[in-house]
């Protein structure tokens, strides 16, 4: 069997099933909006600065603040997320890769975050 992994990356950002989940997740509590564009809504504003996520460089620049990358969120945020949850902690590099540390699942789970299968 060939499953995709837990953490993965897409360019700049994260990709794999984490970042699938994740993004159901954002998508479920109202923090970041699909339609009629995707983008972060207020909700999201203060839930991303609760997590201690700074996403005023959304603003700054010329690079799409928000899109959907298949099923997982990229642009500007989904780089914004990647390198957050690595000075978290929550991933750790490994080699190429990035791994899920054991204070990232639990911060995800408090989160919603289904890490299940």
């Amino acid at each position: 069997m060939n499953e995709r992994p837990l953490v993965a990356l897409c360019y700049d950002h994260l990709g794999g099933r984490l970042a699938e989940r994740l993004a159901d997740r954002l998508v479920e509590l109202g923090w970041v909006a699909v339609e009629p564009a995707p983008g972060v809504t207020p909700l999201g504003w203060s839930g991303f600065a609760a997590l201690g996520l700074d996403l005023r460089p959304l603003m700054a620049g010329s690079r799409r603040p928000v899109a959907l990358c298949g099923r997982h969120i990229g642009a500007h945020l989904g780089f914004l997320l990647r390198r957050h949850l690595l000075e978290a902690g929550w991933l750790a590099r490994a080699g190429d890769q990035l791994l899920l540390t054991p204070a990232g699942e639990s911060a995800l789970r408090r989160l919603g975050v289904n890490l299940e299968a």
